[in-house]
């Protein structure tokens, strides 16, 4: 069941991300944290399915 999301949620991700994002010192880090971030997304999709 895939419900629809709060602004306070979509915040909290978006935050989430950025922070991710934030700590990486160059490209390599960079190129990582969309890995990551790409992989959680696919997990989360799979499991709402």
């Amino acid at each position: 069941m895939i419900g629809v999301m709060t602004d306070k949620q979509i915040e909290i991700i978006l935050n989430l991300v950025a922070d991710k994002f934030a700590g990486c010192k160059d490209m390599d880090e960079v190129k990582k944290a969309i890995e990551e971030v790409r992989d959680m997304a696919r997990k989360e999709k799979s499991s709402a399915e």
